[in-house]
């Protein structure tokens, strides 16, 4: 078992990621709101040769995520302790990730809840500027209402093509929240995207 490593502070922080990481791998992946890690530790697991990265806001579910990709021996994960917009508006260097995962965000279903949206339109044209041309981007929600609104934000971003061969190698990859939504007969709806040159 490796060492268990303390996730990245990086809240209120203004840096750039790659002036504390290094981004020279062969291939990068980042799972936004990675939750307790399970899935990032599996992404690590089938690209052993990839950084793999899991940012999320909760301090306590990067440490999990640290402790399984520890149990599981693979030394190229960064858990990054963030808030979404500063890592996309300037920590992360622009096309710098191979595949950016951003799976069932809170869909704040509440019509004056809305404006809390991670996707937004603003938001999701921050994303695809970090993703390298030829990259990818994975966006997945149980909740129809939402699932409608990726697709409206993603269609006005001229740079994103559909394409669900991107997700080929983790077609069968559950998040905890996926499982637990399976257990409730609620499906899950993956959309992938290629980030055109």
């Amino acid at each position: 078992m490796l060492e268990i490593k303390k996730p990245l502070e990086l809240i209120g922080e203004f840096k750039r990621l790659d002036t504390i990481v290094d981004f020279n791998h062969p291939r990068i992946e980042l799972d936004m709101g990675c939750g307790k890690g399970r899935f990032t530790t599996e992404l690590a697991k089938r690209h052993p040769e990839a950084l793999v990265m899991g940012a999320d806001i909760k301090l306590d579910r990067l440490r999990k995520l640290n402790g399984k990709a520890a149990r599981a021996g693979c030394g190229k994960v960064e858990a990054l302790h963030c808030l979404g917009w500063e890592l996309f508006g300037f920590q992360l260097p622009d096309l710098s990730i191979d595949r950016v995962h951003i799976l069932c965000p809170d869909p704040w279903p509440k019509k004056h809840h809305r404006r809390n949206r991670m996707l937004s339109s603003e938001f999701m044209y921050r994303v695809t500027r970090k993703i390298k041309k030829g990259g990818s981007l994975h966006l997945s929600t149980d909740d129809l209402p939402y699932l409608e609104w990726m697709k409206t934000v993603t269609s006005q971003l001229p740079c994103l093509e559909p394409d669900q061969s991107v997700l080929e190698d983790i077609a069968d990859v559950q998040t905890e929240f996926e499982m637990n939504f399976a257990s409730q007969d609620k499906p899950v709806t993956h959309l992938g995207f290629r980030v055109l040159a």
